[in-house]
């Protein structure tokens, strides 16, 4: 589409992951055994045809810029626009009143002004999911639409989420945080179109007037002055906010049906790629119902666990529902239920680290037990 642009908000102000994100901006988290949180937007905007797209990111992005390098694993390393890597002029301080994703928009009016397109799609990096933006942008342009908001049917409600009612004609007609309003169950998964020239607009005016809250000063003062447009999503798609929910996704790769609707649709998630050898398999591996990525060298039990690039699980040891990171060791005779580790760790001989699905045990980056 050589008419929509795309801006992936890269930022943590939305989610606690503690020692995952301690590191690292949540764009960059490691997902599925080979991929990055960012992979999932960033393949559904190139998978649409969008090949400008701008990731504006806050802090700790250097492992989001060795993952993302030049675009090319993409197809986003052009001479004309391409991807481009945006970070802030300043560091966001937590006593600023406004939100972040205020901040990084407002920061790259810039951007969006000297790039050629009428739409811009807005997006957050945080959920997983496969989608095309092609037919977002699609109703929108069909609609007449000033600002079109993506929402996914939910039977729960959570504090901190903002839902949508959409009348009859899937126009937006109202905007609730949280448990506000029970009857509204349309749940806004952090994907906007907008008509360039209306948001940038909007955040010049907002600039202007101090005003700095995405959702109170854009999308819910368009309401009564703009056509604002609901898009429903239909497929699988789950939002990582914490530790709980990142374990949860990434045990919903075990279903059948969620892989097929993540890795096995028509559009392909797309990422870096790095030459590793075939995973050795030694005499008294053991393995079941796991997601096993390339260079890893395994000789214990490993049951209900994704491991990532390069991981040594030695003779004896056992690991269970668990998630192990790039390049670590379990050692002879240690016994892992639960655990999210992050990479470059080592347990060592004999040690028990037992966790629970609700409640897992996280081990952060380059850490020995």
């Amino acid at each position: 589409m050589m008419d929509t642009m795309g801006v992936i908000i890269a930022c943590n102000d939305k989610v606690n992951l503690g020692e995952l994100e301690r590191v690292r901006s949540v764009s960059a988290l490691p997902f599925g055994g080979r991929y990055r949180l960012i992979d999932f937007v960033l393949s559904g905007m190139v998978n649409s045809n969008i090949i400008n797209v701008g990731v504006a990111t806050d802090y700790n992005y250097q492992s989001l810029l060795d993952h993302l390098g030049s675009g090319k694993p993409w197809d986003l390393a052009r001479k004309k626009y391409g991807l481009f890597i945006l970070p802030p002029f300043a560091r966001h301080h937590e006593n600023t009143s406004g939100d972040i994703e205020m901040e990084l928009l407002t920061g790259i009016l810039h951007y969006m002004k000297r790039s050629g397109q009428k739409y811009v799609v807005v997006a957050d990096c945080n959920n997983i999911c496969n989608i095309r933006f092609d037919d977002i942008v699609a109703q929108h342009r069909h609609n007449e639409a000033d600002i079109t908001v993506v929402y996914q049917r939910t039977d729960s409600r959570k504090d901190g989420e903002v839902y949508a009612t959409v009348d009859d004609d899937n126009i937006v007609t109202s905007l609730h945080y949280g448990k506000g309003n029970k009857k509204c169950t349309n749940r806004l998964v952090g994907y906007y179109v907008f008509t360039k020239e209306v948001l940038i607009s909007m955040l010049e005016k907002c600039q202007l007037q101090g005003k700095n809250n995405f959702v109170q000063d854009i999308l819910v003062a368009s309401l009564d002055r703009r056509k604002v447009m609901g898009y429903c999503f239909e497929g699988y798609l789950k939002t990582i906010t914490d530790i709980d929910s990142y374990y949860n996704v990434s045990m919903d790769l075990f279903d059948s049906h969620t892989r097929k609707s993540l890795f096995v649709a028509d559009d392909k998630i797309l990422t870096k790629t790095k030459d590793k050898v075939p995973t050795r398999y030694l005499d008294d591996a053991d393995v079941t119902s796991s997601i096993i990525a390339d260079g890893c060298i395994i000789n214990g039990t490993v049951e209900n666990c994704i491991l990532f690039r390069g991981v040594s699980v030695e003779k004896g040891a056992v690991i269970k529902n668990s998630i192990i990171m790039q390049d670590c060791v379990v050692s002879e005779g240690a016994t892992l239920d639960s655990v999210i580790m992050d990479k470059n760790c080592v347990i060592r001989k004999g040690k028990t680290l037992i966790g629970q699905p609700d409640f897992p045990i996280v081990v952060g980056k380059r850490r020995t037990i």
